[in-house]
């Protein structure tokens, strides 16, 4: 009896150690950029920048995901951090994160939803950086840092109808030089309603509200700004084919004037496979979002598409293109306030390969340009490399 009592006991461990699932892992990387600070090709390398426009640096880190699975609840987390340290230009020295935790509940039948808290610290490209509307140095290290809680609910209402709802806080911090405290903070919210009937396909309607408040801008002017957007929905998935579309419209009002737009709005995802180690994806998207350097906004328009090909279970190669068109109303400097126009291409080509369960090396090769309205904003740039992760394998349920 006394030993029966002790393998029950032992087993209570046992049954929780099996309803968690996780891996973790050591990782590493090298880069080189042929242009750090995303120069005008014409203006010469200044001497903020120790007369470069190269530089390459390592980085070492470590990440972990886990989930926990209770009944029909599941917590999980997962977390990464890395150390970049560069060969010449020590300035840009820096420890980035990302810290990702919550709950994924369910109640009955009928009620689902999920509490989620981010975190994540990390350098800003340097284009973004230029065209500050004060004529700050676009040409030192900027972090940003941004914290976000969210809370989803949804409610099967029939077999063919399902409501769903989300808000979320959030506060970002990016201080640059002559803007310590530079920050934004938002608060949105969400609802969703949709329809079941048509076989593989969801479809339904949104509605957004946003709120944002920023605060310590170089310019001394911290406009609020209030955003919504009304809009339709549809989500198709079958064994091939999957389809992420919305289109509606946007209208964000503030005191500012290079904060104050509107336009239609949405998002194309279209991802197909065309074999069994063949897969292409198209995207397109039309957004309002903030330009927190200059305390305003942009209308970012994104096109592009990627191909997969999983040449072997151990290796795979991806391809890919973006064209993006950013609109920063009243934020240009030809003249100072027109309209700045940013045209920018970015092409990508990476390989996955892992020779071992526990061993992942990545090599990836982009290129970059920009063409812009902006005195000084044109710019190209060449970025090669190599991530390495060393992981413990998954475990598989």
């Amino acid at each position: 009896m006394r030993l029966c009592g002790a393998l029950a006991m032992a087993g209570l461990p046992l049954q929780a150690f099996s309803q968690f699932n996780g891996k973790a892992a050591a990782t590493a990387q090298y880069e080189s950029n042929s242009n750090v600070f995303d120069l005008n090709s014409g203006f010469g390398s200044p001497a903020l920048t120790q007369g470069r426009r190269s530089d390459t640096y390592y980085a070492y880190g470590a990440q972990f995901d886990s989930q926990y699975d209770w009944s029909r609840q599941q917590f999980y987390a997962s977390a990464s951090a890395s150390r970049y340290n560069y060969q010449h230009l020590t300035d840009l020295d820096h420890t980035g994160y990302i810290f990702d935790g919550g709950l994924r509940w369910k109640l009955g039948g009928t009620l689902y939803g999920r509490f989620d808290v981010t975190r994540n610290r990390n350098m800003v490209p340097f284009y973004n950086l230029s065209g500050n509307l004060a004529g700050v140095s676009a040409l030192t290290l900027s972090i940003l840092t941004e914290q976000r809680e969210t809370a989803e609910f949804g409610m099967h209402l029939t077999s063919l109808w399902n409501l769903e709802g989300s808000a979320y806080t959030s506060k970002t911090d990016q201080p640059i030089l002559g803007a310590p405290n530079l920050q934004l903070k938002q608060n949105g919210a969400t609802g969703l309603l949709n329809y079941l009937g048509f076989g593989g396909l969801t479809s339904g309607l949104s509605a957004t509200y946003l709120k944002g408040d920023y605060e310590g801008s170089t310019t001394q002017l911290n406009p609020s700004f209030t955003q919504t957007t009304v809009g339709f929905l549809a989500k198709y998935k079958r064994t091939r084919t999957t389809f992420d579309g919305q289109l509606g419209y946007s209208h964000r009002t503030s005191v500012a004037a290079f904060d104050n737009t509107s336009g239609f709005t949405g998002l194309v995802d279209f991802t197909d496979q065309l074999t069994s180690r063949t897969s292409i994806t198209l995207k397109a998207d039309r957004q309002i979002n903030n330009y927190v350097l200059n305390a305003g906004s942009e209308i970012d328009s994104d096109l592009g598409g990627s191909l997969l090909w999983q040449a072997t279970y151990k290796s795979a190669f991806t391809v890919s293109y973006t064209f993006s068109y950013r609109d920063f109303p009243g934020q240009g400097n030809n003249p100072v306030g027109s309209r700045r126009v940013d045209i920018q291409e970015y092409v990508t080509f990476g390989i996955n390969y892992q020779p071992r369960q526990w061993l992942l090396i990545k090599p990836y090769y982009n290129a970059q340009t920009r063409r812009s309205t902006l005195v000084g904003g044109h710019f190209s740039s060449t970025i090669w490399g190599v991530n390495l992760a060393v992981q413990t394998p998954q475990k598989r349920k």
